[in-house]
């Protein structure tokens, strides 16, 4: 036993070494460090998912930004502490139930990857959860082409649920045959998404050690064919799901000699339906086995889940399932979660598990993932960009406040492509939703304080915290024209847009000022891009208000996470990033 615990410190200590080590890497976590955005982005309370997080994970990470990720801490942790209480039927005990090392991110443009390894899985040494790549962009969308060890696909995620119970239709098995959708399993997939659709169609074998990986003999391994499509869930709060799956598991004898295949079938429907308080889901599975065990023939297997969770808000969350499941076992229950999140990152969990002729069983979790730091990224050392900007001849020296005589020339670049910068890179993580300043500085009206060659210094040779992004000079001068016209801009030609609350929830209020009388032609929508794909715009309704100068209108954002308002006037066309809250 003690060698075990010296091997597993001895490993953490390596593994730390090696995050910490300021070497280049092009692989980082898929979580909130890598974006620059708040873990509530993708995240109920971990691992659950927010409507914007499950789009993430089914495209396999390729909407995320690529530059973004590169420069990020290639590694995170996560570590859960379990304890269950003991009562008459049933031992307490207190074990580290879980302790992985996460990372993954881009090899070049068109390629994701993620692995997580198990360093404690339920207090014993563990393995390799998954491991996998994914080609990306097929078809010129977002389908992708992944092959490694990945969890079961499922019109529902049960391994990212949050309660300390799993759901019973996840983990039910039928005698020898020991396939179920909650294990992660070597295979290849395609995955794709197009408007309201998500589908999946993918061949799984064991769930083996990398050595065993894609071990296709009959007598080793389940093999399966699934395939899951489902609608929904994007643009509206609902969804509703099906899945097939067709196998064949090995049969062995008492001395493990193999001696038939077990033929099975499992389906499913699934309904869910997600706002930023409520989150509803329910399924019905059932199967069906030839052969599952010695002179076992034609046994069904049944299953149903319904759960709803509630956001009590000030990150606590509360959750009610009911599960059921039947093959030549019966088993039910009943459960209650309550969670409280510290920080994004750090939660709290309690579980009341109860069913028939079983007394309840209280259990609690310490669940931790990081690094993470609300409005910081943890970034690597990076050499300095080819084609980066260059400084002006004379330099921009200290950016200084230009002189209330000289007259402050006009940005150069395109404030739109500005926006998109802005918005893909995270600034509003540290210069605040509204840019009005939180870490950093605020940058509304920053024109009427530097001049643009100042500015563009600022953004190329930034003073610690803010990190070195690469920017190329064309980009940097983008970015300037974005940030000069925050407040309309030195000549108080641009509109100037504001949201309540600020940042906006899924209900918001936006009002456009204009420096003069209000153009005879203005138009708003709000889109949220993922990836080469574009949601349908939400178009937003403008009206006169007492203001001579000002339109109102409400907007309803369909989920958080990263959108742009595209505004146009008299010819002119404004984008406005922002990050809406779930």
């Amino acid at each position: 036993m003690r060698s075990s615990f010296a091997f597993v410190r001895a490993l953490v200590a390596l593994v730390t070494l090696l995050v910490l080590s300021p070497v280049a890497a092009r692989a980082v976590p898929v979580f909130a460090n890598g974006q620059g955005v708040s873990c509530e982005t993708c995240h109920t309370t971990f691992p659950g998912m927010t409507r914007y997080g499950m789009m993430v994970m089914m495209s396999n990470f390729q909407i995320l930004n690529e530059h973004l990720q590169n420069q990020a801490l290639p590694l995170a942790v996560r570590l859960y502490i379990t304890s269950h209480l003991a009562n008459a039927q049933n031992p307490g005990d207190t074990s580290v139930s879980d302790l992985s090392f996460l990372g993954g991110g881009f090899l070049g443009k068109n390629f994701t990857w993620y692995g997580e390894q198990h360093v404690i899985d339920g207090g014993s040494i563990g393995a390799t959860e998954q491991l996998w790549v994914s080609w990306n962009g097929l078809l010129h969308g977002l389908n992708s082409l992944q092959v490694g060890k990945f969890h079961t696909p499922f019109p529902f995620m049960p391994a990212h649920a949050w309660t300390i119970g799993d759901y019973l239709l996840a983990t039910q098995t039928t005698g020898q045959n020991d396939f179920n959708p909650n294990d992660a399993r070597w295979g290849l997939a395609f995955n794709g998404m197009s408007n309201e659709f998500m589908y999946n169609f993918s061949y799984l074998t064991g769930t083996d050690t990398i050595g065993n990986a894609f071990d296709y003999n009959a007598a080793d391994n389940a093999r399966t064919l699934d395939a899951n499509i489902s609608y929904g869930g994007m643009s509206q709060p609902w969804s509703v799901g099906l899945v097939a799956m067709r196998g064949f598991a090995p049969l062995h004898d008492a001395t493990n000699t193999f001696v038939a295949s077990d033929a099975f079938t499992r389906e499913g429907a699934y309904f869910g339906y997600q706002t930023s308080r409520w989150h509803l889901q329910t399924m019905y599975y059932h199967g069906f086995d030839a052969h599952p065990d010695l002179g076992t023939y034609d046994v069904p297997l049944n299953g149903a889940t319904f759960e709803v969770g509630r956001d009590l808000g000030w990150r606590n969350h509360l959750l009610v399932r009911y599960d059921v499941a039947s093959s030549d076992t019966l088993s039910r229950q009943l459960l209650f979660d309550y969670a409280h999140n510290v920080q994004p990152n750090l939660a709290l969990i309690g579980e009341v598990l109860t069913g028939p002729q079983q007394r309840p069983q209280f259990s609690l979790q310490l669940a931790f993932a990081g690094p993470y730091q609300l409005g910081k990224r943890y970034l690597l050392k990076r050499q300095p960009t080819a084609g980066a900007y260059v400084e002006p001849a004379g330099g921009a020296g200290d950016v200084a406040a230009p002189s209330a005589q000289s007259a402050t020339p006009a940005p150069r670049g395109d404030a739109n492509a500005g926006a998109k910068l802005v918005a893909s890179n995270g600034c509003q993580g540290c210069h605040g939703a509204a840019f009005q300043g939180n870490i950093g500085p605020k940058l509304v009206g920053i024109e009427h304080i530097l001049t643009p060659d100042a500015i563009a210094h600022a953004i190329a040779q930034p003073r610690a915290p803010m990190p070195n992004f690469g920017f190329t000079a064309a980009q940097i001068d983008d970015i300037v024209a974005y940030l000069s016209g925050l407040d309309g801009g030195a000549s108080g030609s641009r509109p100037v847009v504001t949201f309540d609350p600020s940042p906006p929830s899924l209900h918001a209020t936006i009002s456009i000022r204009f420096a003069g009388a209000i153009p005879n032609d203005v138009h708003a929508a709000a889109v949220m891009q993922m990836g080469s794909m574009q949601m349908a715009p939400v178009t937003i309704a403008l009206a006169p208000t007492s203001d001579p100068h000002v339109l109102r209108g409400s907007v309803v954002f369909s989920m958080g996470g990263p959108w742009t308002v595209h505004i146009t006037y008299g010819g002119t066309t404004m984008d406005v990033p922002v990050t809406v809250g779930d």
